[in-house]
């Protein structure tokens, strides 16, 4: 008989939700963050600091507070969830979890590295790859979003290598182009190495194409310096706002699900391994429920050790609350946060304070489905290998790839999976042989 774990489940529809209503969610997602942005700022200051964002090498970290202000980087953040709605709506692609997760994704990212400019020559390689296999382009454009990710290789490259800047301009499109057409075909065979486990599949993929293109230009002796780039003095604003948001977003919830709690006990059932859509399973006010309850723990948890709110980290928490709507939610992500805690506290490597280590705690929830599978003290046992190996990671890409932590949750789970497949079935044989053994013996 087959693995459990080598079965990547596609859960069936159980629930067929209005489209409007998920389109409306991520579209005032979307308006909410260009209104403070509008708002925050002059005209002419949002122009110059947007500027500044789209003509940057934005490698990790680039805090897009820090390199455009305050307004700009919400008005970043705004436009590109926008388009992102409207490339969806225009496709006509019926919005589920994995599509939730990866707009969102793209809202987070729009804090600290991606930007106009940076993202247009990667969707359109992954149009060009629905082109050459003669498929719809709605079928890609969840992994189109996703690609994000290595949206930096674009901007280093026109940016940062110190290339006139029409050569600039076209070396680098054709970088993000290159990217899009590897991306599909690459995503399918990496979810093999993993099994489902990190829901940060494209962030993976992202890694090794990251880590490939950044070892043929250290080959030819172009060195890509890591960026630390970060503005905390945005603390207290960025607290009433991000608090806001997710307290809207289980308010919109708890009215979407007539202000009852049903769903909420299915989706704390489900271990959350690829590929698990709450929006399917439970709908969508229970999926926003859960959503907002995950980003305010989140919160909380930057909050909680001493940390500061910024453009990492902020971004990384609305990205992890994006697969909140596939995989990840308060039972299984708790325990990993238990584990990232333990070993950030005990380590002396770098402070739990630090920007890396709060954007590193708050991915590390894409190994949610280790905890929900296996049970809470494994999931602790992967929030601590994930801290020991992803400020490691890095350095094979150089902050080319967004996801450094989905690169490392990858790692995380393609070594820990096998062993943990191991361990429970000797314990299992074991339970076994010792029930027929006492089975024998009263006869």
């Amino acid at each position: 008989m087959e693995n459990e774990t080598d079965v990547i489940y596609i859960h069936p529809q159980k629930r067929i939700v209005s489209q409007k209503r998920k389109y409306f969610y991520l579209g005032f997602t979307g308006v909410f963050f260009l209104f403070i942005g509008l708002l925050s700022n002059t005209p002419t200051d949002n122009w110059s600091g947007l500027l500044t964002i789209l003509t940057s090498p934005s490698n990790l970290l680039t805090d897009y507070f820090a390199l455009g202000g305050f307004g700009s980087a919400f008005i970043n953040v705004g436009i590109l969830t926008l388009l992102s709605v409207l490339l969806a709506y225009r496709h006509k692609v019926i919005l589920n979890g994995p599509l939730f997760a990866s707009i969102l994704t793209v809202t987070g990212f729009s804090f600290f590295g991606k930007n106009l400019y940076n993202s247009i020559s990667i969707i359109l390689g992954v149009y060009l790859y629905a082109v050459f296999v003669n498929k719809p382009f709605s079928q890609y454009i969840m992994i189109g979003l996703f690609g994000s990710a290595l949206s930096p290789v674009v901007s280093y490259i026109t940016f940062g290598m110190r290339f006139p800047l029409l050569i600039g301009i076209l070396l680098g499109n054709l970088a993000g182009i290159a990217i899009g057409l590897l991306l599909p075909p690459l995503a399918a065979q990496t979810l093999v190495f993993h099994r489902g486990f990190t829901l940060y599949n494209i962030g993976f993929t992202s890694g090794l194409i990251a880590m490939t293109f950044t070892a043929v230009l250290r080959l030819f002796s172009y060195l890509i310096v890591e960026n630390t780039l970060v503005f905390n003095e945005y603390h207290f604003p960025l607290i009433w706002i991000i608090f806001g948001f997710f307290s809207l977003t289980v308010g919109i919830g708890f009215y979407y699900n007539s202000f009852r709690l049903s769903g909420i006990r299915e989706i704390f059932d489900s271990s959350g391994k690829l590929t698990t859509d709450f929006i399917a399973n439970s709908g969508i006010g229970a999926t926003l429920i859960n959503m907002g309850l995950v980003g305010l723990m989140l919160s909380s948890y930057v909050l909680l050790v001493g940390g500061q709110l910024n453009g990492p980290v902020i971004g990384a928490i609305l990205s992890a609350v994006g697969f909140s709507a596939f995989g990840c939610h308060l039972k299984n992500s708790f325990p990993i946060l238990v584990g990232i805690f333990i070993a950030s506290l005990f380590g002396t490597f770098h402070e739990i304070t630090s920007t890396g280590m709060l954007v590193a705690a708050v991915f590390g929830t894409g190994l949610a489905p280790i905890s929900g599978f296996y049970g809470s003290f494994y999931g602790v046992i992967a929030g601590v290998l994930h801290i020991a190996l992803v400020h490691n990671v890095s350095t094979l890409h150089g902050g080319l790839n967004l996801y450094n932590s989905g690169f490392s949750t990858g790692f995380v789970a393609g070594i820990l999976v096998p062993i943990l497949d191991n361990f429970t079935a000797v314990r299992k044989e074991k339970k076994t042989l010792e029930k027929r053994i006492i089975k024998k013996n009263h006869r």
